[in-house]
């Protein structure tokens, strides 16, 4: 079973290979290893495991204590560890723009390696217009003003929530425990956001005959309105 592994090092050589050597003596795969981000000499790294659902903990997180100046960020089970590029939902998008909002939210959970994502309209701001499996009802409370991306962290569980361009739309992304989400994911997951409504209002800037559907046609439609106006 995959296991997600937040830890932050000391960013110095030979760090994270004293731990996969750690983890490797505790009987853990190590699958993958991700740097998040580097700041203030440390890096905050993820890992993917395969650890089995039915053994605890223990020996992995000692196997992190017992590194010198490893902090241990979170740990938990995940689906899967095939984890595409980002690029894989941009090639999605292009071939199918007319369910441009569909797509991301069924596949940003696995690029950020979150457990859902959802759709929601600022007035009606805990109902989903569109939402992966695993999405909490109601959704979680988000500030009623969302002039930028934010992370927060709602009734304990990691949620980061963004604005949809210039629509009344925002995405909602989140984990149910595990580590919160970090500036670096806050920034990947506006630059997708924003690919994907660009991409999505390009396909029907002139008009074709596939109009979109969904809740994608909001964001084309909200475009085209502004277009004609300015």
């Amino acid at each position: 079973m995959p296991a997600h592994l937040r830890v932050s090092l000391a960013d110095r050589p030979g760090a994270l290979a004293t731990l996969t050597r750690a983890l490797a003596a505790a009987g853990a795969n190590v699958l993958s290893v991700t740097v998040l981000q580097r700041e203030s000499g440390r890096a905050v790294d993820d890992l993917l495991l395969e650890w089995p659902f039915e053994r605890p903990w223990d020996h992995v997180v000692r196997a992190v204590e017992g590194c010198a100046g490893a902090r241990l960020h979170g740990l938990r089970h995940i689906a899967t560890a095939e984890a595409p590029p980002d690029t894989a939902l941009v090639a999605q998008v292009l071939a199918q723009p007319h369910r441009a909002l569909e797509v991301m939210v069924d596949t940003l959970p696995t690029l950020l390696l979150a457990d859902w994502a959802a759709i929601a309209d600022r007035r009606w701001p805990r109902e989903p217009v569109l939402a992966s499996p695993q999405t909490p009802l109601p959704l979680p409370v988000t500030p009623a003003a969302l002039p930028r991306p934010r992370v927060l962290v709602v009734d304990d569980d990691p949620l980061m929530v963004m604005p949809c361009a210039d629509s009344e739309l925002r995405l909602l992304l989140g984990r149910s425990s595990g580590p919160g989400f970090t500036r670096t994911e806050r920034e990947r997951c506006t630059a997708l956001l924003a690919t994907v409504i660009n991409l999505a209002r390009m396909a029907y800037r002139d008009a074709l005959a596939t109009p979109p559907g969904g809740v994608t046609a909001s964001l084309v439609e909200l475009a085209s309105s502004h277009t004609r106006t300015g």
